[in-house]
């Protein structure tokens, strides 16, 4: 996930609690799309870039079907940390990489690249999620794919309170997560206290905070950012699945080049 554009300090002290609060997340289930995408609309691919992977789940779930070379990047060196650790004593080829999608490297050229769990919407405005559009197509070889999501207005009205949460690690980390959706604004907040507990669980040995904002957008405003870039919108699926989004779509994937 991105660390700047106003999100400075996020991801830093989460990496910690980052698996917990994903814990539903059934990662074989999201590879297993992004590979249904890549199959009906660019067959051919083979080197694939992960933006914003976080502790990496994905991009592990992703390798195990063994078809693609894969670099898997992320800004928060604490994520990535958590990443490799996940690959250190395996065959896996991913490649971890710290990059800030923000301003991505151009010196590789991927056949695919990928943003989930609506990290765009950490793009705080539509010229930012143009500019990190723009910087995904510098990077895209010919006839290259793009696929991201992102999550709607609509999402945050019905889910965000349903989004509080807490729980507590293996390793003694404990967690409150608040989330609010400012309507007028359009951002969604999701507030993360988070201690670190003694080995019995008695005492608070450290307590750490950080407040994480997303811009929800409509499908026609984020038709107009892809257009802004230069890409093409090749298809707009509902959630995940291979069915059209509409304007009442909570979670929307693009599909562009």
């Amino acid at each position: 996930m991105p660390l700047t554009k106003g999100n400075q300090d996020i991801y830093t002290h989460l990496a910690v609690i980052y698996d917990e609060v994903m814990r539903e997340i059934d990662y074989e289930d999201w590879a297993d799309y992004i590979d249904a995408l890549i199959q009906k609309h660019h067959p051919e691919a083979v080197s694939v870039l992960e933006l914003a992977c976080g502790t990496g789940s994905l991009a592990i779930s992703l390798d195990e079907l063994d078809c693609y070379e894969i670099t898997a990047s992320d800004y928060s060196e604490e994520m990535l940390e958590i990443a490799r650790s996940k690959t250190a004593l395996s065959d896996s080829t991913i490649e971890w990489k710290r990059i800030d999608f923000f301003n991505i490297p151009d010196d590789t050229r991927y056949d695919v690249v990928f943003m989930l769990f609506d990290s765009i919407n950490y793009a705080r405005d539509l010229s930012s999620v143009t500019s990190v559009l723009a910087q995904v197509k510098r990077v895209l070889r010919e006839g290259g794919l793009c696929i991201f999501d992102f999550t709607t207005p609509q999402h945050s009205s019905k889910h965000a309170e349903l989004m509080n949460d807490s729980g507590v690690t293996p390793d003694n980390y404990r967690f409150v997560r608040v989330s609010r959706y400012l309507e007028a604004e359009g951002n969604h907040y999701n507030e993360f206290v988070i201690e670190k507990l003694s080995d019995d669980k008695q005492s608070v040995l450290e307590r750490k905070r950080e407040v994480h904002v997303q811009k929800t957008y409509t499908l026609a405003q984020i038709r107009q950012a892809v257009q802004k870039s230069g890409l093409t919108e090749v298809a707009a699926y509902d959630d995940l699945d291979i069915i059209p989004a509409t304007d009442a779509s909570d979670r929307v994937t693009m599909v562009v080049r």
